[in-house]
């Protein structure tokens, strides 16, 4: 196993808060995912990042029942696969063969992760904190419509592709 150093977490925070990074889940039913924000730090002894994934998501079931994900840090340009990334559902099609992606075998968790991206990030799910257990302290903060679930995700692996 591998930990996150300090240069690698400043790499993740500047592509989460700019354009966003992948998340891949699952193996037998692979999918991928973008996130834009999330958080990363030290919970528990342990480094974790903390996901925010909605319950309408097809990742959301795939995390749910494998208990595990991995973060992508692409290692060239990609807010065009980014951008449609977002706008595809992974209930219909395969995202990996729609946007040209390439699946590699992740290291420490039953998923896989993007041959395209420099920084793979892998984490084993410790706690899940559901919608109806956040209470927002500033009125407005999220819209109950579409909350999300934290997925809290120890790191597991933390290792560059190229």
């Amino acid at each position: 196993m591998n930990g996150i150093t300090d240069k690698d977490s400043g790499i993740l925070i500047k592509a989460l808060s700019s354009t966003g990074i992948f998340v891949t889940c699952g193996l037998s039913e692979p999918n991928l995912m973008v996130t834009h924000w999330g958080t990363l730090g030290k919970y528990w002894g342990r480094d974790v990042f903390i996901l925010p994934i909605r319950s309408t998501k097809y990742s959301y079931q795939i995390v749910t029942k494998t208990k595990s994900f991995a973060l992508n840090v692409p290692a060239r340009d990609m807010r065009t696969e980014i951008a449609l990334c977002d706008t595809i559902s992974g209930f219909k099609v395969n995202k990996f063969e729609t946007l040209g992606l390439h699946p590699k075998r992740a290291r420490s968790i039953e998923a896989y992760v993007l041959g395209e991206c420099g920084l793979i990030v892998e984490c084993n799910v410790l706690a899940v904190i559901p919608p109806e257990g956040i209470q927002p302290q500033v009125e407005g903060l999220f819209t109950q419509k579409r909350p999300h679930t934290l997925f809290v995700g120890e790191i597991a692996d933390c290792y560059k592709l190229r």
